[in-house]
């Protein structure tokens, strides 16, 4: 088993298309500056939001 990464933030990844629903971009992840992980969703398909579509959110804190 790999151990888990954490992630300081995410980017657009405008490379790929969503698996769902074929949109781009999809979510990537970095962590120190290098991209540790790459989604095959864009962000509304990942995080089931649709607001979650514009990039400039996805590191917003929630109000959880």
């Amino acid at each position: 088993m790999e151990p888990i990464t954490s992630i300081d933030r995410y980017e657009p990844d405008y490379a790929h298309s969503c698996e769902v629903c074929g949109s781009t971009p999809v979510v990537s992840g970095v962590k120190n500056d290098k991209t540790v992980y790459v989604a095959t969703m864009c962000g509304p398909c990942l995080w089931n939001e649709p607001g979650a579509g514009d990039p400039a959110t996805w590191n917003e804190a929630t109000g959880a």
